[in-house]
C-alpha cells in the first residue's frame, strides 16, 4: 500500500494530519506493508517573513484578516492540537520560507525522510526556530545522515527544484485544494488533518480492497456425463 502526502512546513494542518494518520498506523496490524512518501506543496512559495512576525501577525497580513481574528483562528487550532496531546502556541511560532527545507526532504527517501520531516515540524512548532536558517537545516540534516557539504550543495545549485514543481503539479490534476492531502494507491484521497479513525477505517478498507484473494480448489461436473457418485 502506497500513501502520498503532499505537506507544506509551516502548515500547522499538516502537522496534525501527519501525526494523526501515523497514530492509526500504529493501530494498523499491516503497517508493515505500508510505504509512505512525502511531497513537496508551497504554500507562500515568496513569503519569507522578514519582519520575523509570530503566526497571528502573520495570518492576519496573510489573509487579510483582524489580528483578533486570526487570533480566534489560531486558538482553534490550538485546541484542535491539545486534544491530541500536541502543545502548540503561536505566539512563538515564526513562519518562514520552507523552499530549503523542501529541497532536503526531496533528497531523501524511505525512513530517512520520515525522519527529517519529523524533525522540521518539531523545529518549526516545538522548539521555535527558524526552518529556512541554514544553521538550523545543517543540524536536522546531520540527524539524518547528510553531511554540510552535501546539504550545502543542493541548496546552492537549487537542486530538486524540478522535482518540488513536478510534485505541485501533480497534486493540481489530483485536484488538490489545500494540504495536507494524502493519495492512497493513486487511487483514493483524503484530504485535510481527519481524524485518527478516519485514517485508520480507510487503512482497513484498502487493505482489504486490494489483499491478494485466497482460491480455493471446486470439483464440479456439468452436463449428462456427468459420473453418478454412488450413495453410501
Amino acid at each position: 500500500m502506497n500513501i502520498e502526502i503532499w505537506i507544506d512546513f509551516t502548515c500547522p494542518f499538516c502537522y496534525l494530519g501527519k501525526n494523526r494518520l501515523f497514530k492509526a498506523l500504529d493501530r494498523f496490524k499491516h503497517k508493515q506493508d505500508v510505504n509512505i512518501t512525502y511531497r513537496s506543496y508551497l504554500l507562500s512559495p515568496n513569503e519569507d517573513n522578514r519582519e520575523n512576525l509570530n503566526s497571528h501577525d502573520w495570518l492576519a497580513k496573510h489573509k487579510d484578516i483582524s489580528i483578533e481574528e486570526a487570533k480566534r483562528l489560531n486558538h482553534t487550532v490550538e485546541m484542535m492540537a491539545f486534544e491530541d496531546g500536541i502543545p502548540l502556541d503561536f505566539e512563538r511560532v515564526i513562519p518562514k520560507n520552507t523552499l530549503f527545507a523542501h529541497q532536503l526532504m526531496q533528497h531523501l527517501s524511505g525512513e530517512l525522510q520520515l525522519k527529517f520531516v519529523d524533525l522540521v515540524y518539531e523545529a518549526q512548532f516545538q522548539q521555535y526556530l527558524d526552518i529556512s536558517n541554514l544553521e538550523v537545516l545543517l543540524q536536522i540534516a546531520k540527524e539524518v545522515g547528510m553531511d554540510n557539504q552535501m546539504v550545502t550543495q543542493i541548496l546552492k545549485d537549487k537542486i530538486y527544484l524540478n522535482q518540488i514543481q513536478q510534485d505541485i503539479e501533480q497534486s493540481n490534476r489530483f485536484g488538490l485544494r489545500g494540504v495536507p492531502f494524502f493519495i492512497l494507491n493513486r487511487k483514493y484521497s483524503i484530504s485535510g488533518a481527519q481524524n485518527e479513525l478516519y485514517f485508520f477505517d480507510t487503512l482497513e478498507e484498502l487493505y482489504y480492497e486490494t489483499r491478494p484473494k485466497k482460491t480455493t480448489k471446486t470439483t464440479y461436473c456439468v452436463g449428462e456425463h456427468c459420473e453418478r457418485q454412488p450413495k453410501k
